[in-house]
């Protein structure tokens, strides 16, 4: 009984990471974003751009290493490593908007988090 409980519970995991991943953005939507948003420069967009590349390759080899233990505490590391080092190369005004829009996402994560209990 306890096999079958895991197995559903691992297939309803699977097809909702599928969904999630079909509404994710792609690398140049995320810094054409940011480019847009925080009114960057080309200096800044070409460091925000190298600063995304490191955490999304973070990011794969953490799905990729099939190491479930403590995997969100992990990608939350990384998403606040990452705005701590796009906050180094903003201006004041820049990183007031930052501000914002990492609000705002975390605002629709709990909303999604919401909808997924339901």
């Amino acid at each position: 009984m306890k096999r079958v409980i895991l197995f559903f519970a691992l297939i309803l995991f699977v097809s909702s990471t599928a969904m999630i991943a079909q509404g994710r953005m792609t690398h140049e939507e995320r810094v054409k974003q940011y480019q847009e948003r925080l009114k960057l420069n080309a200096d800044q967009t070409k460091k925000v751009d190298a600063i995304l590349v490191k955490a999304e390759k973070k990011m794969q080899e953490m799905r990729d290493s099939g190491n479930r233990d403590n995997f969100r505490e992990e990608m939350m590391k990384i998403n606040q490593g990452t705005n701590d080092e796009i906050m180094k190369i903003l201006k004041p005004a820049q990183k007031e908007e930052l501000k914002k829009m990492i609000e705002e996402r975390k605002n629709r994560m709990q909303g999604q988090g919401r909808n997924r209990q339901q």
